[in-house]
């Protein structure tokens, strides 16, 4: 989904070269897979200056384009988180085909592409025991013939997957919130990977429940057998 635009995100990224930008999206799934999610983009203040002295109208500059051209329905405003000043875009889907399909209309366009900046590929799999995401993370930083170097510190990007179940992968020893973040550089090319189990019998919750029915169900069989 970036090729088309490296071009572009070269020039961009040139220009602001001794600066940084903050990408991160959130998406959170419920038990249903229906679920909402966030992405923010944020310029630190060398970029905004640098906004305001090309005589962008604001010091977010071509990030008033993305909001421009959102399809109807999302929710946007501009954000600030300290030093850092940008734009912060959400919704919610329905179902995992549902989020997909938004995510190929962003794509359509070449000002809310770049709402997916970092994301070259990502898929949702449902199966009875399990559900998976993966994909693949791009090379923003590179031409069509060549790789460009000295950009690891432009670009920090994260993106968080809250997914409901047992997370089996990636294996974590502690994993809060059912929350998996990746740390996104764009200067190489990535594969992610997140699986969590529908349903686990094993689980503290499930465990008590087991040890609470046990008990009554011994008491019920018993009961039944004086009868009969």
């Amino acid at each position: 989904m970036i090729t088309k635009f490296k071009i572009h995100l070269i020039v961009f990224f040139i220009i602001f070269s001794a600066c940084e930008v903050k990408w991160s999206m959130e998406v959170e799934f419920n038990e249903d897979y229906s679920g909402s999610y966030k992405i923010l983009i944020l310029l630190d203040q060398d970029a905004q200056f640098y906004a305001l002295e090309t005589g962008q109208t604001t010091a977010i500059g071509g990030l008033d384009a993305i909001l421009a051209d959102l399809p109807e329905g999302y929710g946007s405003s501009i954000y600030q988180e300290g030093d850092y000043l940008g734009i912060l875009v959400r919704n919610d889907f329905e179902n995992t085909e549902d989020l997909q399909n938004q995510f190929k209309v962003l794509n359509k366009n070449e000002n809310t592409a770049l709402l997916l900046l970092p994301i070259e590929e990502i898929n949702f799999t449902e199966s009875n025991s399990s559900f998976k995401i993966n994909g693949v993370f791009g090379e923003i930083f590179v031409s069509d013939d060549e790789s460009i170097d000295g950009y690891d510190n432009v670009f920090d990007g994260k993106l968080s997957l809250i997914v409901p179940g047992n997370i089996t992968r990636p294996k974590l020893e502690n994993i809060i919130n059912n929350t998996i973040i990746f740390d996104i550089q764009g200067t190489s090319v990535k594969t992610f990977e997140v699986v969590a189990n529908k349903y686990n019998l094993l689980s503290p919750v499930n465990f008590l429940i087991i040890i609470f029915l046990l008990p009554l169900i011994y008491i019920f069989v018993r009961q039944y057998r004086k009868k009969n």
